[in-house]
């Protein structure tokens, strides 16, 4: 922190030649004289010192019998000494002033915090569809609105905070870590129905009437859970009907078959190691290549490194420089090996059982084995798993007969 203090301010480049190099830098040091960048020469040193400081040296010099000269001058002190009589150097200067002013009243960077599930592309493409994108006046930016489409157009987004900084707009958001759940709102009597055949593993029942228990065997649309509750009275005789949303964790045990095939030939790319590099250079949405032409590349895989200029962390320039890197290849074709062919076929499981799994698929038995048919490789078997099963139909409420009140509530 010193030294960049020192270096913002007017420094001197100084050449001390002494004796007593260790006597010299003893007085200084009791004079808080600083130097930085020190190196040695045969008859002494070369330091940096600010300007200060070095008109504190002339009695040191003096007592020491020191010689020290001025090497290079440095500081925008110094500068503006030496370009006085310039006045297209003050002219350039105020310009500059002018140019970075109006370069602050605009967004030139959006950038997001905390996404994980969507890209920066992606939300970027989503806020250039509300009308919110680089190169925009800072004035015509509300994050209240920003913050309230993030919120209402992407569910899994639970959080979203936006602000200004400089000349750069961040967007805080925070996604729903768990999986969300399907809470139900709506209180329309509702049956829960079977969205698969199995056999019932288990069951907590919180609104309406079970109709099966774990153990019974079920088939896919058939009632698990009632939205009729019964009404009794005091003789334990149902002297009424009440329709309710059913309400219910229901696991059912079932076989899913899975299959997949791999062919034996594959297609890759093998690079041949020529390249071709463009510059890049953008001012604001437009872009200017400069360098080599790769059309003479067969085909080739594109690399673009390219970072937006920026005076401070919060001060982003309509400025972009970079490179496009043109990498030629080639389409070769090969064939699996057994041992490749079960490492890809594996990882494809690997991914299915995963997607089960977040879906609440609990996993019991993994049945698939690896063959080779002759023609390709197949995965194929039975993954055995307690599946949630519950679906939604609407209640039919039948007749009581004899019962007035009843009818009423139909």
């Amino acid at each position: 922190m010193w030294k960049q203090q020192k270096i913002m301010s007017a420094y001197i480049t100084v050449t001390v030649m002494t004796d007593s190099i260790e006597r010299f830098l003893n007085m200084c040091r009791h004079k808080n004289i600083g130097f930085w960048k020190i190196s040695e020469t045969e008859q002494g040193f070369t330091a940096n010192i600010t300007r200060e400081d070095f008109f504190q040296l002339k009695d040191i010099c003096r007592k020491t019998k020191t010689t020290v000269r001025i090497s290079k001058r440095h500081g925008i002190r110094f500068l503006l000494f030496r370009y006085r009589r310039h006045s297209s150097f003050f002219i350039g200067i105020a310009a500059a002033c002018i140019i970075l002013y109006s370069c602050s009243l605009y967004v030139w960077n959006i950038s997001f915090t905390g996404n994980y599930r969507y890209t920066h592309s992606s939300l970027c493409k989503y806020l250039a569809g509300q009308g919110v994108y680089s190169g925009m006046q800072i004035r015509s930016v509300d994050c209240d609105s920003i913050e309230t489409a993030l919120r209402n157009d992407y569910p899994d987004i639970t959080w979203v905070s936006a602000e200004i900084s400089g000349t750069r707009l961040i967007v805080h958001i925070k996604e729903n870590d768990g999986i969300k759940e399907d809470i139900q709102t709506d209180s329309t009597p509702r049956d829960i129905v079977a969205t698969c055949s199995g056999v019932v593993t288990s069951m907590i029942t919180r609104a309406g009437t079970p109709k099966v228990k774990p153990g019974d065997e079920v088939e896919k649309g058939q009632i698990l859970v009632s939205g009729i509750v019964d009404v009794y009275n005091d003789a334990k005789e149902v002297v009424n009907q009440r329709p309710v949303s059913a309400d219910a964790d229901i696991f059912v045990r079932v076989d899913i078959p899975y299959e997949e095939h791999l062919p034996y030939l594959y297609e890759y790319k093998e690079y041949t190691g020529r390249k071709k590099t463009r510059w890049l250079f953008g001012i604001a949405d437009r872009e200017i290549e400069a360098g080599v032409s790769w059309s003479s590349l067969k085909q080739a895989d594109i690399v673009t490194d390219s970072r937006v200029l920026k005076l401070t962390d919060s001060f982003y320039l309509p400025l972009r420089t970079g490179r496009k890197q043109y990498l030629e290849y080639d389409i070769k074709e090969s064939r699996y090996t057994q041992e490749e062919a079960e490492d890809v076929l594996n990882q494809k499981l690997k991914i299915y059982l995963l997607d089960l799994i977040e879906n609440k698929v609990q996993i019991l038995h993994n049945g698939v084995t690896i063959n080779d048919s002759g023609t390709d490789y197949v995965m194929a078997g039975t993954i055995t798993a307690d599946m949630p099963a519950v679906g939604y139909a609407v209640v039919t409420m039948p007749e009581i007969e004899g019962n007035e009140e009843t009818k009423a509530v139909q």
